[in-house]
């Protein structure tokens, strides 16, 4: 927003400060005025109750009435100044999508008054519903708010509000996705609340706690004016070595721009000062321990200005930490000497460990960290996880027939979104066949009859034992002569393609015993079956969308850990019982 318009704030109390016109009111109790009649033809009878039946139904907003209302209010804004032919409405940018209209005053030069700092926080009540599984239909009306925010100058006003949309509308997400079964019916209102924000800010001399003066660690200029900031960084920038609390030790050309800085000065406005006369500035407050009002962000580099903010009867006073060591001796019961760091206040016992901690630390409440580079030599990474390249040691194919029978219900209203189940589906039979790594199968195996779910389930249980006890005895190796030539004549190995140096191993199939190649041994350790952790997919066609709702009808009853990978509450990627791991093949494609 240009520097020569008003905050909202200003514009709002203005018109709540000026009494209601008299046209306003003329327009508000004007009497009701009988119509002549006139008779409606039969089919526009018809339309017209159709139409008072949809609006009845759906409640719309009466566009209409909002713009002439909206037209009404611009009226009053224009009739508060004489130049009104000054005063312009235009479009607002930060209108909610397509389902708010927003308007925006521009004010001239020299009609804005004083600018003010607030709190905005914007505030929608939608109207919802959801369709229980009964069929019934359960409403609510919520108010999504988003978190308060500080708006400290003009030109940072549109700025928040452009912000503050895009949040309203993902806590309205929260509530539509994710499997929670809500949908918008319309949108109620909208409103943005404003409050006005007193930041701190410094002020004309304030005695120092005697808790603090006793530590000799801050100097307290005695000033009369509300610029103590400046006297701060004055005191700091030119030390006094006698009498550094009197004004007269200091030069008053001190070189420093306090262009645009508000006196007494709020810590919103430290940032401001640092970036114009290039400084550091940390800004902290006293409550029976020293407490963080602002902390600098300027490079490390740059030397650091402590500033202590004191109170005293709702006034605020800025002064200078000559010794920050001093101040925050007595924070611990250690009485040796300690040298604290500025951005987190710890405290070490040596300079040396202070300085080794300085370029690690990310501030209060962050978790130092050490950048290490490694060495060279140990500097590139390679792939390790060769053992996940391997093919299943097993793989599983199923696939279910249900029958459908009819459900029976009550008619449902038409003029409602309703959910009616019409069908049941029953699994009533399953076909699953066993492959083996190298392509060998074993007979399929058939089931027909009720509780079938179940049923594959605990068939499924067994070959999983079936299939550890196969891994805990592998077979044993069989080689063939070209295969012991190939081993004989290797360079590389099979796993890593690294160069073999004596340190070659014979890897073999654990389920075939078939000869794979030469390798590493530790390689080939990594290729090691454990029949403890190894999973055995189960493979399904469109398992998401049908036969996971057989199973899980049916999983309750079989004993094993269950985990998934939810798409969302109905539907899940791929789910686990025990070792036995169910995938979607159509996923694949």
């Amino acid at each position: 927003m240009p520097d020569n318009q008003s905050t909202l704030h200003d514009v709002v109390k203005n018109i709540l400060d000026e009494p209601i016109p008299e046209a306003v009111k003329r327009r508000l109790l004007r009497p009701l005025q009988p119509r002549k009649y006139r008779p409606i033809p039969p089919p526009r009878r018809a339309k017209e109750r159709k139409r008072k039946a949809i609006e009845k139904e759906f409640d719309p907003i009466p566009r209409h009435k909002v713009l002439r209302s909206v037209k009404d209010y611009q009226d009053e804004i224009q009739g508060l100044f004489e130049e009104n032919n000054e005063l312009t409405f235009r479009p607002a940018p930060w209108a909610l999508g397509n389902f708010l209209r927003g308007w925006q005053l521009d004010v001239p030069k020299g009609q804005d008054a004083e600018p003010r700092a607030f709190l905005e926080e914007l505030a929608l009540k939608v109207d919802l519903v959801k369709v229980n599984p009964d069929g019934s239909e359960e409403y609510t009306d919520p108010v999504l708010r988003h978190k308060q925010e500080a708006v400290l100058q003009k030109s940072e006003i549109t700025t928040a509000l452009q912000q503050a949309f895009p949040r309203l509308l993902e806590t309205l997400e929260k509530w539509t996705q994710r499997g929670s079964g809500w949908a918008v019916v319309q949108v109620h209102t909208l409103w943005l609340d404003i409050a006005r924000y007193q930041p701190l800010r410094g002020g004309s001399y304030i005695p120092l706690p005697a808790a603090v003066k006793n530590k000799k660690a801050v100097v307290n200029v005695k000033n009369m004016d509300d610029h103590c900031l400046r006297w701060a960084l004055r005191s700091a920038l030119f030390q006094a070595a006698e009498n550094p609390h009197r004004p007269t030790k200091y030069p008053t050309a001190d070189g420093l721009d306090f262009t645009g800085i508000d006196a007494p000065t709020p810590i919103s406005q430290i940032g401001k000062v640092e970036r114009q006369n290039n400084l550091a500035i940390n800004v902290f407050g006293w409550d029976k321990g020293v407490i963080v009002h602002h902390l600098s962000k300027q490079p490390e580099e740059e030397a650091r200005i402590n500033l202590l903010l004191i109170e005293k009867a709702g006034k605020f006073h800025y002064t200078w930490i000559k010794d920050l060591n001093r101040l925050l001796y007595d924070q611990s019961k250690h009485r040796e000497r300690k040298h604290f760091c500025e951005r987190c206040l710890h405290g070490y016992s040596r300079e040396d460990l202070l300085e080794a901690h300085r370029p690690e630390c990310k501030g209060i409440g962050q978790t130092a960290a050490r950048v290490e580079m490694p060495e060279e030599g140990k500097n590139k990474f390679t792939f390790q996880n060769h053992h996940k390249q391997l093919p299943a040691p097993y793989i599983i194919y199923a696939d279910f027939e249900a029958l459908t029978t009819k459900v029976e219900g009550p008619e449902l209203d038409p003029s409602k979104s309703n959910t009616r189940r019409t069908e049941h589906h029953e699994a009533c039979s399953y076909c699953y066949v066993k492959v083996r790594c190298d392509g060998q199968t074993e007979a399929p195996v058939e089931y027909r009859g009720r509780g079938a779910a179940e049923h594959f389930l605990r068939a499924l249980v067994s070959e999983e034992r079936g299939i550890k006890k196969a891994l805990s005895n592998p077979q044993a190796m069989r080689m063939t002569r070209a295969d012991w030539e190939t081993h004989r004549t290797a360079r590389r190995c099979h796993v890593c393609d690294g160069l073999l140096e004596g340190d070659s191993v014979r890897d073999l199939c654990h389920i075939t015993g078939k000869y794979r190649g030469a390798a590493h041994s530790a390689c080939n350790l990594k290729l090691r079956l454990d029949p403890k952790t190894t999973t055995i997919p189960v493979v399904f066609h469109n398992l998401r969308g049908y036969d996971s709702h057989l199973l899980m009808q049916a999983i309750s009853k079989v004993e094993g850990r269950m985990s998934c990978i939810p798409n969302n509450t109905e539907k899940y990627i791929s789910f686990s019982l025990g070792q036995l791991r169910f995938i979607d093949s159509a996923q694949f494609l």
